[in-house]
Parts: C-alpha cells; structure tokens; sequence
C-alpha cells in the first residue's frame, strides 16, 4: 500500500495519529482537573476508574469495527472516513454539553509557578511511603509486566493450538474480553475486599497477579488459568490506578493536578512499548520457556524494590 504515490499520504496519517494522541493525553489530564473539583473524595475512586474503563471497553470495539470495514469492503479510504465521523462526532457531543464540564473560578484562577517534580516527591512519599524513583521505577517495570503477557499470549497460543479447546482467534478473543472484564470491574468496584488494602499491599498484589500467570504459562499452560490469571492482572491493574489517583488527588494543588498526573503516566507508560518488542524477541530467538522465566525475574526485582523501599 505504502509506495512512492502515498508515501505521503502515509506520512499524513501517521502526523494525525500523532496529534490524535497527543490532544487525548492533553484532554485526559484536563478531565483530571474537573473531577477533583467536582467529584467529592468518597468518590474520586470510583470516578477514575469508571472513567479509565470507558476507555478500556470503547479501544477494542473501535479496533474490530475498523478492521470488519476493511475486510468487508477492502477500502482503507471507507475506514478513514469513519474513523474521521467518530471524531467530528466526538467534538459535537464535546460542544453540546460543554456547559457541564466549565471549570469553576478556583480551577480557571491564575497557576502558581511550582515544578511538578517536587510535587510528585513529596505526594509519593506521603501516600506510598516511598520516593517517587522508587515508586514510579516499579510502576514502569509493573507495566512492563503486564503489558508482556499479551504479546507472548499471542504467540504461545500459536504452540499450543493442538492441546487447545478451542481455536486460536477465539482463544485470543477470550482472553482480551476476560482482561478488559477484570479492569472494569477492578475500576468501578468500591467495596471489594482490595479496596480494605493499603496502595503498599495493593501495588505489591498488582504485582503478583502478573507473577503467578508467567509461572502457569510455565508450568500448567491450561485455558482456564491463563484466563483466571489475566482476569487477576486486569482486576488489580485497574483497582491500583483507580485508587493510587484518588489517594493523590486531595493532596495536589488544582493548577497541577494535570501536569503531575500527565507526567506520572507518561514516565509509567514509556518502558511498555520496549519491553513488549524485547520479550517478542526473545520469545522468537530463544523460545517460551526464556521469555516467561525472564517476565518472572522482572516481576520478582519489582516485588523485592517494593519491600526495600517501603521498609525505608
């Protein structure tokens, strides 16, 4: 598709994907603004994580009805055109209902000229009891983590296909629907018996959920535990967002609350990427067995820096 005639049309599409998702961090961390100014802090939780679960639920619909439009009608012109009504339509519903989200004067006043680190330092010690290099370094590694099962899902399923009950499209589509399920509900629920635990107990269960799926993909690669284990990692991924930023959120001045929020899932959010190419890598070079013993490892180093750290 991509030739010396639409190279440039290429190039266009990639700059708009750009911006796209630029202005949706942009828009995300202004959103944070509005609840902790109009959401009481019994709340904030709940809020988050239902807001989180939009998201979460909306992505992968989106995804599947972009791709029936292309294998149906073999148009990527069809698709694009879609793509483009779903955001006019977006900015439509954003412009009707505008007068419910108009910051208040305490949220439009004049910022104060603070950095956002120092900020972050001192609200991550406060609520985790740790620095915030400390914290945040786990965060990366945590998502890291979490992040990898899918990639080498997508690939172990491929090996296992003959022992599966069932085929490998579907296998794939359980699992995604069991994940998105357990972030929802991990986001929305508030009277859970998680929600009794500290951020502390909650990170380091956020982290064994993760751990323990490696090992059944290890040891007992079966259907029904890979799809119990990322319904753990879902749950108590979307449980410690929720409820890591509704703890924050009381504790940060309303003219920073976007920046230090944008700032804390941008630094969480960069090692993903590299280190779901790098197990894919390693998966193909070496083999399942290396690429689950080494996801172990890292979730073991995070859940040994988490106890180092909180004892000091």
């Amino acid at each position: 598709m991509i030739t010396k005639q639409t190279v440039v049309v290429f190039y266009v599409v990639v700059a708009i994907n750009f911006i796209s998702d630029l202005l949706g961090r942009y828009g995300g961390s202004i959103l944070t603004i509005a609840i902790q100014d109009r959401i009481g802090p019994d709340d904030r939780q709940q809020m988050m994580g239902l807001n989180a679960s939009v998201s979460t639920l909306v992505e992968p619909l989106g995804q599947t009805l972009g791709v029936l439009i292309i294998a149906q009608w073999h148009d990527y012109t069809l698709a694009g055109i879609v793509n483009a009504m779903t955001f006019i339509g977006a900015a439509s519903c954003l412009l009707a209902g505008r007068s419910a989200i108009q910051s208040t004067p305490k949220v439009a006043g004049r910022p104060r000229h603070i950095e956002a680190w120092p900020v972050i330092q001192r609200v991550m010690l406060t609520t985790t009891r740790m620095g915030a290099v400390s914290y945040l370094g786990i965060l990366m590694i945590l998502n890291v983590a979490t992040m990898s099962i899918d990639a080498i899902l997508n690939l172990m399923f491929i090996d296992l296909a003959s022992r599966m009950p069932v085929s490998y499209s579907v296998a794939i589509l359980m699992v995604n629907v069991v994940f998105v399920t357990g972030s929802v509900l991990g986001g929305i629920t508030k009277n859970t018996w998680f929600d009794r635990l500290s951020l502390f107990q909650l990170l380091l269960a956020a982290i064994l959920a993760p751990m323990l799926t490696y090992v059944t993909l290890l040891v007992v690669p079966q259907l029904i535990l890979i799809l119990g284990g990322m319904f753990a990692v879902g749950f108590m991924s979307g449980k410690l967002d929720s409820k890591m930023f509704a703890i924050m959120m009381p504790q940060i001045d309303t003219h920073l609350t976007g920046t230090v929020f944008g700032t804390i899932s941008s630094i969480v959010t960069l090692a993903a990427p590299v280190g779901s190419v790098g197990i894919v890598l390693l998966y193909n070079l070496v083999g399942a067995t290396a690429a689950c013993s080494v996801m172990i490892g890292v979730s073991a180093l995070a859940l040994i820096w988490a106890v180092m750290a909180h004892r000091q």
